[in-house]
């Protein structure tokens, strides 16, 4: 049985990365894989990701090859020399490396050459490595980008799940195209949970399975990339929840998508703080310790998705419900517009954080403008292609293991 081992975690306290980790491991392990494969996920809190896929029956360890101080509480602590051991240790093990990660390799997060230590590792030692479904750049620093491009023209298999990111690859960095193909997010396949379970969710908030709602997933972390005040940024999202449920005269539910051990960065301070003072009934926060399947069945069965999350707005469109998203780049616009096409209009369907938090049109226009069942109708027009491209993937990982 082969042993894969999974890069580009970051943690699945941000049920995004739970949504890519769980992705990937069960497409490893469909039935077309021979019976599975030994699947081992490098991570910064090992002890909580070991829970939250304990279904797939994955191994969690801590990333020997990225060390990060904002999770050091959450990991063991080890010597330098420790982590070596655990390094070749881990490699002489392994038959495939997986990078995934979304957006890491960019300069927005600074963390882009670190993890691709794990790659450049395997590589060395001639192990096979990809990377899929990828958003890559810009990068600000020239080493940045050297250092990718050195990993990727090495990659056995290499995907970007977006337009904007083949773009950049191909025609800024000099990429190879035959080197990339455009594909999916894996997230796009990620199973939500049943509707039963769906129903036990939703019921706490006096919502039935046929009563219709609206969801709205903000990012406590957002502002970091902008010049933003926390203030004016919780004023503008509270301004369009209490303008969604005046106009589209429904309830509307506030997805925490993200529980960050680190306040900067967990929703559900934000998603309380909306709750409070939007200071209506109908403007409420959806509670509990839910999984990434979980997220995905509550913002399906939603009449309309807005989210600053770009996790959350794959799980609404992943099931087939229109979303619009609020970033801070370009992956936002760019995930979107390679969904629905060329039919929608991306300026549409996006908006920049910082316009939307000074500018009092932005959110006139996102409430009374958009159209979700011309989206909808588009979006499941799309569908197919969306999660046949992200299933290609793991048909070429699947040759590279030999299945």
């Amino acid at each position: 049985m082969p042993n894969v081992l999974i890069t580009g975690i970051t943690s699945c306290e941000s049920r995004g990365v739970e949504a890519l980790a769980r992705s990937i491991i069960e497409q490893l392990n469909t039935e077309g894989s021979k019976g599975g494969n030994n699947v081992t996920v490098l991570t910064q809190t090992p002890v909580l990701d070991a829970e939250a896929l304990a279904p797939t029956g994955t191994r969690c360890v801590a990333d020997p090859f990225v060390v990060s101080r904002s999770w050091q509480q959450m990991r063991p602590q080890e010597s330098p020399a420790e982590l070596a051991a655990r390094r070749e240790q881990l490699l002489a093990e392994t038959d495939l490396v997986i990078a995934t990660g979304g957006d890491l390799h960019t300069s927005d997060y600074g963390v882009s050459t670190p993890y691709l230590r794990a790659l450049t590792a395997a590589q060395q030692r001639d192990i096979p490595t990809v990377m899929i479904g990828q958003s890559v750049g810009p990068f600000d620093d020239p080493a940045d980008a050297a250092a990718w491009l050195t990993v990727a023209a090495r990659c056995h298999l290499l995907t970007v799940r977006e337009s904007v990111s083949l773009g950049y690859l191909v025609g800024k960095l000099g990429l190879p195209e035959h080197r990339v193909r455009l594909s999916s997010d894996p997230a796009f396949l990620l199973p939500a949970a049943t509707g039963e379970r769906i129903s036990a969710v939703l019921g706490p908030l006096g919502l039935a399975p046929e009563d219709p709602y609206l969801c709205l997933a903000p990012s406590q972390g957002i502002t970091r990339f902008s010049t933003l005040e926390d203030s004016q940024h919780a004023a503008a999202l509270t301004r369009l929840a209490t303008s969604l449920v005046r106009t589209r005269k429904m309830p509307v539910v506030l997805v925490p998508h993200c529980h960050d051990s680190r306040p900067h960065n967990d929703d559900r301070i934000l998603a309380a703080r909306i709750a409070e003072a939007a200071g209506m009934p109908e403007v409420m926060a959806l509670p509990g310790t839910l999984t990434a399947s979980d997220y995905k069945g509550v913002l399906s069965q939603a009449e309309l998705v807005m989210s600053e999350r770009l996790h959350a707005a794959i799980g609404a469109l992943s099931g087939g419900t229109p979303a619009i998203a609020i970033g801070h780049s370009h992956k936002f616009n760019g995930v979107l517009a390679e969904t629905y096409g060329d039919t929608v209009d991306v300026d549409g369907i996006h908006a920049d954080v910082r316009t939307f938090a000074q500018d009092a049109t932005v959110i006139d226009r996102l409430v009374n403008d958009t159209d979700a069942t011309v989206l909808r109708t588009t979006l499941r027009q799309r569908l197919p292609l969306i999660t046949d491209r992200a299933r290609s993937d793991f048909a070429q990982i699947s040759k590279l293991l030999g299945a």
